[in-house]
């Protein structure tokens, strides 16, 4: 009797521990391929505020994009970036008073 017990408690076990096994196969997300970023073609009009603080008007296609332009004021070069907009919009920057735009593009987003 005691035998056909153990029998019985070890099947239950291989039984519960293949479910579990399956059941761990079965929770594994599946990982989809990084998506690469869409191509972006963008132009720029360069402008000069009131106050005489320079920007960049960022007109990107391709998909929604933000608006990116590098200022330099003395030996410091510094990013700023604009308003997000959808493919052929306009993103518009601007860079602190005294400073001049070095770089003007657009980034996905």
């Amino acid at each position: 009797m005691i035998t056909r017990t153990r029998r019985t408690v070890a099947a239950v076990a291989a039984t519960l521990a293949l479910g579990a096994g399956g059941l761990l196969t079965a929770a594994v997300p599946a990982t989809a391929a990084p998506k690469a970023p869409a191509a972006l073609t963008c132009s720029h009009q360069l402008l000069t505020g009131s106050g005489g603080h320079k920007g960049a008007a960022i007109t990107c296609k391709g998909s929604t994009f933000t608006g990116v332009i590098d200022c330099k004021k003395g030996d410091l070069v510094y990013r700023h970036f604009g308003n997000r907009a959808g493919s052929g919009g306009t993103s518009t920057v601007w860079c602190d008073l005294g400073a001049q735009v070095v770089f003007a593009g657009g980034t996905p987003s």
